[in-house]
């Protein structure tokens, strides 16, 4: 029976090509990200149509990256490692809760509770927090306690702790900062003659950060945070101090005004002005996927070949950092201490 269950919410990703379709019927049936004025009229029918359209091109680039998304296999990594971090400073179990696919966090939540966990702790794989993210897996959690009448089971809403966002939390900028650094090392000093770092963010609908969604403030902070630390506590700093480093946003999707500048953009501008080395850094991935294994590694790396980049690294996301699992760690005890 352990004292707290700690759920690790995060986006998921089909598990093969031929989950593409319910994968992205899941996320466009979403409505924290997709807001119909009659949702419960159009809504699943939108979701059916478009992820019926998409799902054959989506499935291609799952395909490139081999048939499948990696967010579990590397999430269950994370769980594994931070639960062996807290086992001398907590009672506690680690279970994963996927948004959009297996496991989902009504799964994660059933088992928390099978286990007999006391209290649960909702900590997102979102540094940044966005409605569209972990405000997202927060409601579907809340929806999760309705369907499995977890009140029935003992539980009060005071046994549940939510961790928003940890956008510039030392350590986490610190793991990001050895994955920079590690890239790094593919380049020579003739390189850095023509060199720039492109910090690549998931992209929001510019309306959606209008009304009030705090992402692009969170994402900024990151940007900050990492760009002082490289120019100041890196041991290579030296080279950063007089590195170019860029925040710009990727996966557009429809005809509304969305964070810029695009990656795309970015890319192609720098290439025109005759930067011909380019290392680019997933901000708000702790876990590689499509977006930052295909989107970057493939699609983007295409384009900026094309255009006469000549070096082309995309940073590994997190993944297994240790320094992460340990920035997990403090942040876990810190929301036990402050609860307490």
């Amino acid at each position: 029976m352990p004292e707290y269950g700690i759920i690790l919410l995060n986006l998921g990703g089909p598990d093969s090509t031929k989950s593409v379709e319910k994968f992205l019927y899941n996320l466009f049936s979403d409505p924290d990200i997709f807001k119909f004025p009659f949702p419960s009229l159009t809504q699943k029918a939108f979701a059916k149509l478009i992820s019926k359209l998409r799902s054959k091109k989506v499935s291609k680039y799952y395909q490139k990256i081999g048939g499948r998304s990696p967010i579990l296999s590397y999430t269950l990594v994370q769980a594994k490692l931070l639960e062996k971090k807290l086992e001398p400073f907590l009672d506690c179990k680690v279970y994963i809760g996927m948004r959009y696919w297996r496991p989902f966090i009504d799964e994660a939540l059933e088992r928390a509770l099978k286990d007999n966990s006391q209290k649960i702790i909702l900590l997102p794989l979102y540094p940044q927090y966005s409605t569209t993210t972990t405000g997202s897996s927060f409601n579907e959690f809340y929806r999760a306690m309705k369907r499995l009448n977890i009140i029935s089971h003992g539980f009060d809403i005071k046994q549940i702790i939510e961790i928003k966002s940890y956008p510039d939390n030392e350590l986490y900028i610190k793991a990001l900062a050895e994955r920079i650094e590690e890239a790094v090392e593919n380049f020579n000093d003739e390189d850095f003659k023509s060199f720039a770092v492109l910090f690549s963010a998931h992209s929001l609908p510019v309306k959606l950060i209008q009304n009030g969604d705090p992402y692009f403030y969170e994402i900024t902070k990151s940007y900050n945070a990492v760009t002082n630390y490289l120019q100041n506590n890196s041991k290579l700093k030296e080279i950063f101090k007089n590195t170019r480093m860029i925040l710009c946003f990727q996966s557009k999707v429809g005809p509304t005004k969305w964070l810029e500048p695009s990656t795309v953009d970015s890319v192609i501008k720098l290439a025109d002005e005759g930067v011909k080395n380019l290392l680019v850094v997933p901000l708000s991935f702790v876990s590689d996927n499509i977006e930052t294994l295909y989107e970057l590694g493939i699609f983007v790396k295409d384009i900026a070949i094309k255009n006469g980049v000549q070096k082309f690294i995309v940073t590994e996301a997190l993944n297994d950092s240790e320094t992460f699992i340990e920035a997990l760690k403090n942040i876990v005890l810190e929301a036990v201490k402050n609860e307490k």
